[in-house]
């Protein structure tokens, strides 16, 4: 689980949750309808701008974007090798007993290559939706 505590996390599942994205200058833009987002005025609780609401309820803002991470999660090589390979060996640091990069997935290859505290590393990097 995302810990949305940390400025980092919090800003990048943000986006993700906003699916904001530059269009050509320094502006971002939101791909989703107001109505369909969390923390908007219309659904954070207290009626007022997003961008007011996280500078005024910083907290709040934070749970809110906590749970949506919670309740959709990012997909991880593990993740989609584990649900199509539900059964396969798992290590004790509950990752496949290979390295992704031997099934032809990016990995670091340099630092890699099937030293173990990499592979973690690897198996657990975000897929880009």
């Amino acid at each position: 689980m995302i810990d949305c505590s940390k400025t980092k996390n919090y800003l990048t599942e943000k986006l993700r949750l906003t699916k904001k994205h530059k269009p050509n200058d320094d502006t971002y833009t939101c791909e989703i309808a107001c109505d369909d987002c969390p923390l908007s005025c219309s659904n954070n609780g207290m009626n007022i701008p997003c961008t007011n609401f996280e500078k005024s309820y910083p907290e709040k803002a934070i749970e809110i974007v906590q749970k949506w991470s919670n309740d959709h999660p990012q997909k991880t090589y593990l993740s989609e090798f584990l649900k199509n390979y539900p059964n396969a060996p798992l290590d004790d640091d509950g990752t496949p007993k290979m390295c992704p990069w031997k099934l032809g997935l990016k990995c670091d290859e340099d630092r890699c290559l099937d030293a173990k505290p990499y592979c973690v590393k690897c198996w657990n990097q975000a897929i880009e939706e």
